[in-house]
């Protein structure tokens, strides 16, 4: 008889108290919701990457040694810095010789109008300097002469040599101008061989090294601007009529499956002919915990589907067990237990869609963590 009421005593004792923990439980964990059912847009999930808002691929112009290079990948660099250099040698030598050309053409210039001008103030002058001026004098009774009798015309004669002398000086200026343009050329591939950062932006890949040889063409950084972030993503045709610029929509990043808003900035007006997919560029907000590469996952609305009732609780009542989605469900004896659910969409409300776990009008614990665990 004695141990029957003390075993009764026991299990009172026992009851009380994983009722106590119960409640206690449920007052740590925090205030329960009422899953509710809402309309739920249809919407496809795609893949995309998350891009630099700017990026060029910066290749070299010129033949030659690279003998500089500024950083390494996520060194940031204002506009108009050195990146990179590559050896001119070559070309300085090249620069050399286009200038000495070009001296030669200048004095060529003033040689030929010394020779313009000595021939319109002295015609004939050196068959008058070999003879003491004779020539000068003969031709004042033999021009005249010649003239009628049809055997030579002094005129033409003298505007012959005038327009030799003429030619002379073009000439000498088409050099000069040859040579200064050679010299403009060189100074432009020189200056060409110094890679400089187009914008304000960071390295994101380096594909060279000093002292290995480059030629035009080749890659050498990737650089690309960080502070603003995009998603790039292949849009079928059909799910692009229900897009436009400014549109807002939402994205799943990599790391984590929280939604992040996203704005349509730009679409493409000419399809993949492969493919037939539309490029679509989206504007990730600035506080979005993102980089260069990563995968993302972009809801786009199907206007081709109607909407549905889903069931759906706070997006904070959602835990991860592992790689599963979870819910901390009240029973009716106000424990509670985890049940392992599908995700989908967000609704209207802007709270997440359940495919399957819950059911509408039970109580979910609206903020559980990490260690929260089912209790009986």
């Amino acid at each position: 008889m004695k141990k029957t009421v003390i075993n009764r005593v026991i299990a009172s004792i026992l009851l009380l108290s994983s009722a106590h923990v119960a409640v206690a439980d449920t007052e740590l964990g925090g205030e329960f919701v009422v899953a509710k059912s809402s309309r739920v847009g249809a919407s496809v999930s795609l893949g995309g990457t998350i891009i630099p808002h700017r990026e060029v691929n910066l290749v070299a112009k010129m033949p030659g040694d690279v003998l500089f290079i500024a950083g390494e990948e996520g060194d940031s660099f204002s506009k108009g810095d050195r990146l990179a250099s590559q050896d001119v040698d070559a070309m300085m030598a090249k620069r050399d010789q286009a200038e000495a050309q070009l001296a030669s053409a200048d004095a060529g210039i003033r040689n030929a109008q010394m020779q313009l001008r000595n021939e319109v103030e002295n015609p004939n002058s050196q068959p008058n300097a070999m003879m003491g001026g004779l020539p000068s004098m003969m031709t004042m009774f033999s021009n005249p002469m010649r003239n009628m009798s049809g055997r030579g015309d002094s005129d033409t004669q003298r505007q012959t040599n005038l327009y030799g002398m003429n030619v002379q000086v073009e000439t000498a200026t088409n050099a000069y101008n040859q040579a200064a343009a050679a010299i403009r050329e060189l100074d432009e591939n020189i200056d060409q061989a110094t890679i400089i950062a187009p914008f304000d932006g960071v390295i994101l890949r380096k594909m060279v090294e000093v002292g290995q040889p480059a030629q035009p063409g080749v890659p050498l950084f990737l650089f690309g601007d960080t502070s603003s972030l995009q998603i790039r993503a292949e849009v079928p045709a059909r799910l692009v009529r229900g897009l436009q610029k400014g549109m807002e929509l939402s994205a799943r990043l990599d790391h984590n499956n929280q939604s992040t808003p996203i704005t349509v900035s730009r679409i493409f007006p000419m399809a993949d002919m492969m493919g037939h997919t539309v490029t679509v560029k989206f504007d990730l907000p600035a506080n979005a915990p993102a980089a260069p590469g990563m995968y993302t996952e972009v809801m786009i609305p199907d206007t081709s589907s109607s909407d549905n009732e889903l069931v759906t609780v706070p997006r904070t009542a959602i835990v991860w067990r592992g790689s599963l989605p979870a819910l901390f469900v009240q029973r009716e004896d106000g424990s509670m237990e985890m049940r392992l659910v599908r995700v989908g969409d967000d609704a209207d409300n802007g709270w997440a869609s359940v495919l399957s776990g819950v059911h509408a009008g039970e109580r979910v614990l609206a903020h559980p963590s990490s260690t929260t665990t089912s209790k009986r």
